[in-house]
């Protein structure tokens, strides 16, 4: 049997007539009624009871039709994801990147790379971090853009930069006045904690950002006052941007929020690598190579004004 048989008994259940069910499939009901006669003496069963110009189904035909169903179902998955990987192109490149760095992917990374290649599809995910890394050693993504504290076996890493950990702060935050010039920082620096008593954007412990401050709050015995929580470095940054609280994140070079940073004496804790992670043993297409090779060339890029 095929999908479509499978329709029509479901059909035939839904408007418990055969009348009804044919004006909805759009056939003859001598049609539908040779149909349905040929599928219960293949079954050798019948589907349904007739109950005058009812037709109430049978245990059999209960069950029939929930596994119809079921297969209906799986078949418009089927057909969903072959028209995505149509729409996609089958060469697409599935690239991954982290919550945050979605202005240098549109803004800078892509305009880039369609100047060369503009005949190529890409598909893209955003996602933490964790969730990106694992998605390409499950091979669902070919490329992700991601922060890697450490080196996984069976991955190649393409270092972008280094991002320090810092303290950002709403544009003109009163702490800026607090912070003082320092030559081993890369910002003013907050020589006291008083900004922990300050309504702090605490950031899910499942991101990397997250997770180093959780162990700096561990670190010194203290937390901030946490005024809302979020799961992902985009809506941390706006938080802080419209003012409603500061955040501990890795330094973002092409984020579009108007944030400033502060850098915290204490907070000496080893820099995130920001890469380009794939596959080890994978060949990578010409258009991934020239990914890779813009992504290296544009990040270190200052963003203009």
């Amino acid at each position: 049997m095929n999908v479509k048989d499978y329709e029509y008994i479901v059909e035939i259940a839904r408007q418990k007539s055969l009348s009804e069910a044919a004006n909805r499939l759009c056939i003859t009901q001598s049609a539908l009624t040779k149909f349905l006669q040929r599928v219960e003496a293949q079954l050798g069963t019948p589907l349904f009871n007739r109950i005058g110009k009812r037709f109430v189904l049978t245990a059999i035909g209960q069950m029939y039709v929930n596994k119809g169903l079921e297969i209906m179902r799986l078949d418009q998955e089927m057909e969903d994801e072959l028209a995505k990987m149509r729409s996609d192109g089958a060469d697409a490149i599935r690239l991954g990147y982290s919550m945050g760095q979605t202005s240098f992917i549109m803004n800078h990374l892509l305009p880039a790379f369609y100047k060369r290649q503009s005949a190529m599809s890409v598909s893209l995910k955003e996602d933490s971090s964790t969730g990106l890394i694992r998605d390409v050693e499950d091979g669902k993504l070919d490329i992700c853009l991601a922060y890697a504290r450490e080196e996984k076996p069976g991955l190649s890493y393409f270092p972008l930069a280094s991002s320090g950990m810092a303290l950002a702060v709403p544009k003109h935050s009163p702490l800026m006045r607090k912070a003082v010039s320092r030559p081993d920082f890369p910002h003013p620096v907050l020589e006291d904690r008083s900004w922990m008593d300050e309504p702090y954007i605490r950031l899910a412990s499942f991101t990397q950002s997250g997770r180093i401050a959780q162990e700096y709050f561990i670190q010194i015995g203290r937390y901030p006052k946490s005024r809302i929580y979020v799961e992902n470095v985009r809506s941390a940054m706006s938080a802080v941007e419209n003012r409603l609280g500061n955040c501990i994140l890795a330094e973002l070079p092409h984020a579009i929020h108007k944030v400033e940073y502060l850098s915290l004496p204490d907070l000496r804790i080893t820099k995130q690598r920001t890469c380009l992670i794939t596959r080890k043993g994978s060949q990578p297409q010409e258009a991934m190579k020239l990914l890779i090779h813009l992504a290296q060339t544009l990040y270190q890029q200052p963003e203009k004004s």
